[in-house]
């Protein structure tokens, strides 16, 4: 059982994602405007503000959409996929297998839609080239034990 995990008790919901995502997106998110501001206050010109304003809202979306909001998460009756442009509720049933390609791959059955390629979970390219396991090998194994699970409690993971 793993630490501070309760007996009789489900650790769903689990989220899964880049951990240096969110890192990244709130570090830019914050940065980004501060030296925009920085730049047009160095300039001085009140019509900067023309550009500044949407320039800072353009890098907070873009640090929101594309680094904190995209994740996986596994919960009792389905799995949401949270990427950057939509976001997919699937039940456990609905699932045939999860893989680890360049990214986290939710493979539905057939009948329900195609493949749905997860964002927020890449295989380092690295780890790749040399033949060793990525983040993303772990993840799919974990929700396929979640998987096994679901299919053999009438769609509960939990």
């Amino acid at each position: 059982m793993p630490a501070g995990a309760v007996p009789g008790r489900s650790r769903l919901p689990r989220t899964f994602r880049n951990r240096a995502y969110p890192v990244l997106g709130w570090t830019f998110m914050i940065l980004g405007p501060l030296f925009l501001a920085c730049s047009w206050a160095v300039v001085g010109k009140a019509d900067g503000a023309f550009l500044f304003v949407p320039l800072a809202i353009g890098i907070v979306v873009f640090c929101w959409r594309g680094y904190i909001r995209p994740r996986v998460v596994a919960g009792v009756d389905d799995v949401t996929v949270v990427n950057i442009g939509k976001t997919h509720i699937v039940p456990w049933l609905d699932i045939e297998r999860f893989e680890a390609d360049y990214l986290l791959v939710v493979v539905r059955r057939p009948e329900l839609g195609g493949p749905i390629r997860v964002w927020a979970v890449q295989a380092a390219k690295l780890a790749r080239r040399t033949g060793h396991r990525s983040r993303a090998d772990d993840v799919a194994d974990e929700l396929n034990a979640l998987l096994r699970t679901a299919k053999a409690n009438a769609g509960k993971a939990g």
